[in-house]
């Protein structure tokens, strides 16, 4: 079915759309396979972490759940992140986010023999992105079936979708669960569009939408507020047609989502317990939900962070919908249940989660909506003023794509701060010296993922010596690596209960 709806694609449509995949990835080259660094690149060197701990020890012994623990005895409960929760026997799994965003590109590498490396993640992303962006076309397409304008209007939204600024960094150097749940929940639309468009339901047209909405249950917490809209639409059709077959459309897809996250979370309190799967979960909302909570940030801070990042994910598009606004005063009565379907979830999540907006992915949730509003925008704008669409179009990609450039510059790094190759190079000085059985520390830069990718090994930053050694007595551990950053490089030395041993030269 699916194959049959996508041949009908216009070929200048798809060839447009093909060409846009094709910039997109030529003006993200420069960032491809470069050292992991800055700008959130930490949510890539964490799922690496986790598929490289999967091909070492062994997906299985998991159960299939993050493990961001190496397998040296010296990593055993040396915490990357801090929630003592989820460690079991030494080793943490983080369980922030659903199962699916790790197990796909574990299947990929895995059938494909490849090994976890920064840029096969970031290929495997690229993937996704141009998926995500077609899915978006054919969604806009297929709920306006009688529009002769409907698929340049779908891909002018998908064009839009692969070229702003937050699509062309988070869709490709920066992998993590935000990232991943584009698709599904893209996919959930096209397939909610071919039963909504439906005259009655069947369910020839309900099988892809259940199958989307668990692929999405597994994959990201956005699915409570997509089933949520999706089920009310469908409520509200019930209600005005009489029809009780809308009802149990939206019955299939509120227990499809529920039971699909409900295993997902099941197989993690299979590993870590019930009771502190569910007192992590209460604290990581007290971090970052809306709710009074102890967290890095306040509501109010978390509601800047909001509107800043909002402004450098999209403002290109934020620009051309102001035009619009001005110039046309476009009706938006024909796009309601699109904008209702595409805006309302993100809007719902930004809310309820909204200190963890301080990440600028978070953003990438109104995606679809900003994208599917500018581009009805543009042909209203073209319209009412005789512009050409074409013309606003390639004026804001080409500024996002200057946006992005400026903010991710070409080079080594040293334009926005330090060398894209820092963590990599310390990484792999901790690796050259680092003992099995040590623990490593590190004095003076953070033990962030990136530096324990390259180092293949777990560390714990310390403040000085007494504070090394109070560590190592936590963790019933001997011996321990303390490298330390300098203005010179680094130097490292080895500690050991009760004594300390010589200084060792850094390469």
């Amino acid at each position: 079915m699916a194959g049959r709806y996508f041949r009908r694609m216009p070929r200048t449509a798809a060839l447009a759309l093909l060409a846009a995949v094709a910039v997109s990835v030529l003006v993200r080259l420069p960032q491809l396979g470069r050292p992991l660094s800055k700008n959130h690149e930490f949510c890539t060197a964490l799922v690496l972490i986790v598929e490289e701990v999967w091909r070492q020890d062994g997906f299985l012994r998991h159960h299939g759940c993050p493990a961001v623990t190496w397998p040296d005895p010296g990593d055993r409960g040396v915490a990357g992140l801090r929630y003592s929760r989820t460690e079991v026997d030494g080793v943490y799994y983080y369980l922030s986010h659903l199962p699916l965003a790790y197990w796909a590109p574990a299947a990929v590498f895995a059938l494909t023999g490849t090994a976890p490396s920064p840029l096969a993640l970031q290929a495997f992303n690229l993937v996704l992105h141009a998926l995500t962006a077609w899915l978006l076309a054919a969604f806009l397409a297929r709920m306006r079936p009688h529009d002769p304008d409907r698929w340049a209007v779908g891909t002018a939204a998908a064009i839009l979708y692969l070229l702003m600024p937050a699509p062309l960094w988070y869709h490709g150097n920066v992998y993590m669960s935000d990232m991943a749940v584009q698709l599904p929940w893209a996919w959930s639309l096209h397939a909610f569009a071919g039963l909504w468009q439906a005259g009655r339901p069947s369910a020839r047209r309900l099988l892809p939408l259940l199958a989307a909405t668990a692929a999405l249950a597994a994959t990201e917490w956005v699915v409570a507020f997509v089933v949520l809209v999706q089920c009310g639409l469908l409520l509200v059709r019930w209600g005005r047609s009489g029809d009780d077959r809308w009802f149990r459309c939206a019955l299939s897809l509120a227990l499809t989502a529920a039971l699909t996250a409900g295993l997902c979370l099941g197989l993690y309190a299979s590993v870590v317990g019930a009771g502190d799967l569910w007192a992590y979960y209460l604290h990581r909302y007290a971090e970052r939900g809306v709710m009074p909570g102890e967290a890095s940030a306040s509501v109010a801070q978390g509601l800047a962070h909001m509107g800043r990042n909002l402004f450098t994910a999209w403002a290109p598009l934020l620009l051309l919908l102001g035009t619009v606004m001005v110039l046309a005063r476009p009706r938006w009565g024909a796009l309601r249940t699109v904008l209702l379907l595409t805006g309302l979830p993100g809007l719902i999540y930004l809310v309820v989660f909204t200190r963890y907006a301080i990440h600028e992915f978070a953003l990438l949730k109104l995606g679809f909506v900003l994208c599917a509003a500018g581009a009805w925008g543009l042909f209203r704008l073209g319209d009412r003023r005789g512009l050409r669409p074409n013309a606003a179009l390639v004026a804001t990609v080409l500024l996002g794509m200057l946006a992005y450039t400026r903010t991710n510059r070409p080079g080594d790094g040293r334009a926005t701060g330090a060398p894209y190759a820092m963590a990599m190079e310390q990484g792999r000085v901790i690796a050259h010296l680092a003992r099995p059985d040590e623990v490593v520390l590190v004095q003076g830069m953070a033990a962030e993922p990136q530096l324990q990718w390259y180092a293949r090994r777990n560390a714990r930053a310390v403040a000085d010596e007494a504070d090394a050694m109070q560590v190592l007595r936590d963790l019933g551990a001997s011996r321990a690596l303390v490298v330390t950053a300098t203005a010179h490089g680094l130097t490292a030395r080895r500690l050991s209960v009760p004594a300390s041993e010589p200084e060792v030269s850094a390469p």
